[in-house]
This record gives structure tokens, sequence and C-alpha cells, in this order.
């Protein structure tokens, strides 16, 4: 009984000190600051193809409010595609283009107000495209 438990002690010990030593995987980060009136929903990432950002609703009215900051050193250009909600299924709704470097206000108007909405980035090259999302609501 007591070798058994010290056999377990001695491998959560190693297996502890192992995960200090690995080469880490980046991930995406996500944060939020709250205001008095809006909360601005970050997401900091990148992406070669395309990547969705989180679903939304209207910020304020008929409008949504979001803004991406990005760079690259690709040619070619960068798409943000606002999609729609209907039926449980994802319809193409508007397109912009932002920059590939710097930052861009992507404020969408004329929006359904209560429908469910997510912005699509899609890039034409096949360099990789670092961005910050902020969206308001």
């Amino acid at each position: 009984m007591k070798k058994s438990i010290i056999a377990s002690l001695a491998l959560a010990l190693v297996l502890s000190l192992s995960s200090f030593g690995g080469t880490q995987k980046a991930e995406a980060a996500d944060w939020s600051v709250p205001g008095t009136i809006w909360t601005d929903y970050y997401h900091s990432g990148s992406f070669t193809n395309y990547v969705y950002q989180r679903t939304m609703t209207t910020t304020y009215k008929d409008e949504i409010w979001t803004t991406v900051k990005a760079s690259s050193s690709a040619s070619g250009t960068f798409k943000a595609v606002l999609q729609k909600k209907t039926n449980g299924v994802w319809n193409n709704y508007r397109t912009k283009y932002p920059a590939k470097n710097g930052t861009t206000a992507l404020n969408w108007t004329g929006v359904t107000q209560g429908a469910t909405y997510r912005v699509k980035f899609e890039n034409t090259s096949s360099a990789k495209i670092t961005y910050t999302f902020k969206v308001t609501q």
C-alpha cells in the first residue's frame, strides 16, 4: 500500500515537471474591457486561409460596431464577410475589405435587430495574417 502511494506521487511529480519543458502551442487570446454602457470584446490570433469571429447581435439599434487591426507581409486581398444566421445556417450578408496592415473600422449599419451575426475573415494569399478583432456589445 505504501509502495503504491509513493509510486503514484513519483508519477505525479514526473508528469507535473514534464509540462514545464515542452513546446507550447500558441493559442488565440480573448479578453474584454467593460465600459459604462457597452463592453468591448477582443480576440487576437492569426490565420492563413480563413477564420470565424465570435457571434454577436446589434450594438445599437440596427448597427454592429467592429474593428480589426491586422498585419501581414502578403499581397492580395483580405475580406471581412458579415454572416447572418438564418434557420440555423450561416449566410453571407455583407462584405468589406480591411487593410492588411493597420486598423480598419468595420461598422455594419442597417442590420436586423435581434438577429445573430459573425464575421468571417478570408485571405486570398498564402501568407499568415496576424490580427486583433474588437466588437462592441
